[in-house]
């Protein structure tokens, strides 16, 4: 008997599809290789089958029948990963958690709400206004992406400098390890009962786990938000600024600062011709606002703010703050707003405030030696250290080209990043794109004991099996973006 007729047999009817249009849909998220090859009309890896559960238990069902058959199983949110995390292997089965989107039951003597993993953040957040809360997790693809996906990819929103990243938000969860086995972890606002096992899963990208359900911590919506805008001269002089806002812990909940190129590409409808552009948002309604006001502006001044800019800046920021995400669609889907031979990506890292200098001047000019554009901005600040986040477009004289100049542009990034002792993704995660990248940040004791980890929760290694140290390599040694595929050599048209 067909194995996906045993599997469908185990499952409620319309669970399991091998319709080509929707198997196609789910080979690849959003990375930008990946939809590069698609609208080439490339051949692409297409899994044998897609399956639709619609809770733990038939998620269980799955994975025993994929140990019991060793097929692999690749986990699935909403598509929305830029670094090919959830690109489907030959005969592989897709498993799509979109019809988990249950909301609720909300806590709200304990601020919590219980979801399943395919509810997509806007989903969630409009479930919670009616009793006037929010997780507070808003990442650019909030209207995309789901609340399985933030924890596989260990995800930060846009207001992590003051709501937290979705680690901190995270109080428990269910998942299902192989070969079916549920992991139930009970939420409570921490624990000292051995290792965190909800840690652990947090940034696994399905390869030790399928997360399930989740119970996330709430807090009150905001009713409104207030703004601070200053300009600066130069990028040192913004980052020592933006260090000293977050130090000040004023109860900013965004702290935001853009180099000159990506002030011009934010700011640029509002009139912004030069200079760095630092930004500072408030909830409204926070007691004291006005002195903590105050205090952020005294913070930013000290650190030579050379004018300041108005709330204009930042009501024009939250009102566009996620156009990116259908403008990235149209540049690399299958209109090319471009034209062929262009490739639009992001490189997001994090370093101590001690590195963050030689992080942005060295991979701004990695990039830069390969790429046509290059701009950069902090995004989730610490008092410690900060994110940097580079948005470059490459441009070659035909896909083939600029595919090659794409690679060289990461491969020297991701150097350059760990010359300066910088993490290679700060809210992205790993995928297929950094798998090369990973045993340099972790060392060989690092690396090994995740190969151990996976092995002992996944012996069968049937869970996204080409995920995270798969194809891993050294950094001095040739990675994935250096090999060989169908941009480069033996292509095949569909």
């Amino acid at each position: 008997m067909n194995p996906l007729d045993i599997l469908a047999g185990r499952l409620p009817g319309g669970t399991v599809s091998t319709d080509a249009a929707i198997l196609r849909d789910r080979a690849i998220d959003s990375w930008a290789l990946a939809l590069l090859r698609r609208v080439r009309g490339d051949e692409l890896p297409a899994p044998a089958a897609a399956v639709f559960p619609a809770s733990t238990e038939e998620v269980a069902t799955v994975l025993t029948w994929a140990s019991e058959t060793a097929t692999a199983v690749i986990p699935r949110g909403g598509g929305s990963g830029v670094c090919g995390g959830a690109q489907a292997d030959a005969g592989s089965v897709v498993l799509d958690l979109s019809r988990m989107d249950r909301v609720g039951p909300v806590d709200l003597a304990s601020q919590t709400v219980d979801v399943q993993a395919g509810v997509r953040g806007d989903q969630l957040e409009e479930a919670l206004a009616g009793p006037g809360l929010t997780v507070g997790h808003y990442p650019q693809s909030i209207g995309i992406s789901t609340v399985g996906g933030w924890i596989a990819a260990s995800s930060a929103g846009q207001a992590s400098t003051g709501f937290g990243a979705i680690e901190d938000v995270l109080l428990g969860l269910t998942a299902v390890l192989p070969p079916g086995e549920i992991l139930r972890c009970r939420p409570v606002p921490r624990s000292a009962a051995g290792p965190d096992l909800r840690r652990l899963l947090v940034g696994s990208e399905g390869t030790l786990a399928v997360i399930t359900e989740a119970t996330l911590a709430c807090r009150a919506r905001p009713a409104g938000w207030e703004w601070l805008a200053f300009g600066f001269p130069a990028f040192a002089a913004l980052a020592d600024a933006l260090k000293a806002a977050v130090r000040a812990e004023t109860g900013a909940a965004v702290i935001r600062g853009y180099d000159e190129t990506d002030a011009q590409l934010s700011f640029g409808a509002l009139g912004h011709a030069d200079g760095c552009v630092g930004l500072v948002g408030f909830p409204d309604g926070l007691p004291g606002l006005q002195a903590r006001k105050q205090a952020a502006a005294e913070a930013l001044t000290r650190g030579g703010a050379a004018d300041e800019l108005g709330a204009r800046y930042g009501e024009h920021w939250w009102e566009h703050r996620n156009d990116a995400v259908p403008t990235y669609a149209r540049i690399m889907g299958p209109e090319r707003a471009f034209g062929s031979g262009v490739i639009v990506d992001t490189v997001e890292v994090a370093g101590l405030w001690s590195a963050v200098p030689r992080l942005y001047e060295g991979i701004r000019g990695a990039l830069a030696a390969h790429a046509q554009a290059v701009g950069c901005h902090l995004s989730h600040l610490y008092p410690s250290g900060s994110s940097l986040y580079f948005t470059f477009l490459v441009g070659g004289a035909d896909d083939h080209d600029a595919a090659d100049r794409y690679r060289a542009a990461w491969a020297a990034a991701a150097r350059s990043c760990a010359a300066a002792g910088g993490t290679i993704t700060h809210h992205h995660g790993v995928g297929r794109l950094k798998a090369g990248y990973l045993p340099g940040e972790l060392g060989a004791t690092g690396a090994g004991v995740l190969t151990r980890i996976k092995a002992a929760l996944d012996p069968a290694g049937i869970l996204n099996p080409a995920g995270l140290l798969h194809q891993a390599r050294p950094l001095d040694q040739a990675g994935p973006l250096d090999q060989a595929g169908p941009l480069d050599q033996g292509s095949t048209r569909a």
